[in-house]
């Protein structure tokens, strides 16, 4: 196979990005987990994850903190390269981590900038930023899913080797 099936989303949490926001202290502490389970999953080759701020500059979860008081949350983001879109959905929707966790979490989400994943093929050895991930979410937004930039809802073909 010589495409990846790349995916980069993002959420913003509702209220301060603070350690007394009780879905930062909760979305932080089921990370290690999370992390831990995509590690061992056969079907996932790599995993990025960071915190994009307002100025639009990229820190990690280890220096998120001390996060300025007049700024809005952060998109916080995650960028995963997948051997196919089947391998993704059991890990998303079967793994033994994310679905609990992201069910517990649903509820804390600011969805005003609209959808907050993104998908993409790529030939096997392209490298992605995760600012590169953020701008295919900003392009799905701006015109639907395309072999550009796609949902869950209008996948595209893996495309043929060529």
């Amino acid at each position: 196979m010589d495409f990846r099936l790349l995916h980069f989303n993002c959420v913003r949490p509702l209220g301060s990005f603070t350690l007394e926001n009780p879905y930062v202290v909760t979305f932080l502490s089921i990370l290690p987990r999370i992390f831990a389970d995509a590690d061992q999953f056969e079907g996932l080759h790599y995993h990025e994850h960071g915190l994009r701020c307002p100025d639009q500059s990229w820190r990690t979860y280890k220096d998120a903190f001390p996060y300025p008081d007049d700024w809005r949350s952060p998109e916080v983001s995650t960028m995963a390269v997948w051997r196919s879109l089947e391998d993704l959905k059991a890990f998303t929707y079967n793994g033994r981590t994310h679905p609990p966790g992201m069910r517990r979490l649903g509820q804390e989400i600011d969805r005003s900038d609209g959808p907050g994943f993104v998908m993409w093929w790529a030939r096997k050895g392209e490298r992605f930023t995760l600012e590169d991930g953020f701008q295919r979410l900003q392009h799905l937004r701006r015109h639907g899913s395309s072999d550009h930039a796609f949902s869950l809802d209008q996948p595209a073909l893996r495309p043929a080797v060529a």
